[in-house]
């Protein structure tokens, strides 16, 4: 795929978060958005409008299959909820595009029947594979997923998520020596006044 393909992809996926998945609430009228880290914001992304949407599930398909494309995967992933349609889509396209990358996705807790996996899509030992995420904001959710994929000695090559929340997320995965890629940063999006 050429640069200015790609470019249009990236500006018409923004185009859909700014239309779907960016939330913003007046602190003269409103409740502060609570995050999953347990912070406050008057900023809210809710990416699943977007990762749900089909001209939003294809765009993203695309744009991180370029991002990860001649990595040599054996997977992508991670953790419930906000990473299966991304991972999912990622591994449709792939196999497609006659370059198969099969998903997988961690959940937070083990489950209590049945296989009782906590790691859900096969995932093999020594994989490399790249760890995604729709929405980051301290790194914690993400560093989950990175820390089951460890467990099974996989090297990881990359994580890639749709949002950085600007909070703290790119420091930590950084230090623990992750190449962090994120599509959007928080300050890619402007409140209308």
């Amino acid at each position: 795929m050429c640069t200015n393909e790609l470019e249009n992809q990236k500006r018409r996926l923004k185009e859909l978060m700014e239309e779907k998945a960016f939330l913003v609430r007046s602190p003269l009228k409103d409740e502060p958005f609570v995050l999953a880290s347990g912070d406050k914001s008057w900023v809210f992304f809710d990416c699943k409008p977007v990762t749900q949407n089909p001209e939003g599930t294809s765009l993203i398909a695309e744009i991180f299959f370029e991002m990860v494309k001649d990595y040599n995967l054996d997977a992508i992933g991670g953790i419930q909820t906000g990473a299966i349609p991304i991972c999912t889509a990622v591994a449709q396209l792939s196999y497609l595009k006659g370059s198969p990358i099969p998903a997988f996705w961690v959940r937070e807790k083990r489950k209590e029947h049945g296989t009782m996996n906590k790691l859900e899509g096969g995932l093999k030992p020594n994989s490399r594979v790249v760890v995604v995420d729709d929405v980051t904001t301290k790194g914690t959710s993400v560093l989950k997923a990175v820390e089951e994929v460890l467990e099974l000695n996989c090297e990881i090559a990359a994580v890639i998520t749709l949002v950085d929340r600007e909070a703290g997320a790119r420091e930590i995965i950084e230090q623990k020596g992750l190449k962090y890629l994120p599509i959007f940063k928080k300050s890619d999006f402007k409140v209308q006044a």
